[in-house]
């Protein structure tokens, strides 16, 4: 008898919650509330609740939840949190800050997606990336720069490139002593500085 009042407690908190929550269940919507249905510009969450991650997921970065979701079903790593690129019912691009956690209720695995919007950040090409310096880096290097640019950790940068999260280190370390940074709160404040975010 508690089971079915504390199922109805929690879907009144996450109805409530002013961040996007989707639940993954498979690949169906086990239940989405109506921020994340704001946020894509939908009247309500239950229009949004038989999309797919195609409906959802701007072209450009589909391929990429594609793979994080596969690494989530194979029980390998993949990045708990990431940026990435949505389409909203409109046809307007919005950019989610994502933050996502898997739980296996009943041996069934949920992947719980929470979502808050971002400011649209203007696109740089590879010809961009002008910072003093980056001349003397590798093309890995500029890479991974690139990468950081973006707001991705080393974790979803190594599992991008398929390579260890150590050589990441690696290459991040040889970058930010070529271009004198101390870390990536240097390297956010030289980007700036050019105009580069």
């Amino acid at each position: 008898m508690i089971r079915p009042i504390l199922d109805r407690h929690f879907r009144v908190v996450l109805d409530a919650a002013p961040d996007g929550v989707l639940i993954e269940s498979g690949d169906r919507i086990a239940y989405v509330n109506p921020a994340y249905a704001r946020l894509l510009h939908y009247p309500s969450a239950s229009e949004l609740s038989s999309a797919t991650i195609t409906d959802i997921a701007h072209p450009d970065d589909l391929e990429r939840l594609r793979w994080f979701g596969r690494c989530r079903t194979e029980g390998k790593p993949a990045p708990t949190r990431y940026t990435f690129r949505a389409r909203a019912r409109d046809g307007e691009v919005v950019t989610f800050d994502a933050s996502i956690s898997q739980t296996r209720v009943d041996g069934e695995l949920l992947i719980t997606t929470i979502v808050r919007g971002l400011q649209p950040v203007e696109s740089h090409t590879e010809a961009d990336l002008q910072l003093p310096g980056t001349k003397s880096l590798s093309p890995r290097e500029r890479e991974v720069i690139r990468h950081l640019l973006k707001g991705r950790r080393s974790k979803e940068i190594a599992l991008l490139l398929d390579i260890s999260e150590k050589t990441i280190g690696t290459h991040r370390s040889r970058a930010f002593q070529k271009l004198a940074l101390r870390g990536v709160g240097d390297l956010f404040r030289v980007a700036a500085e050019h105009g580069l975010i």
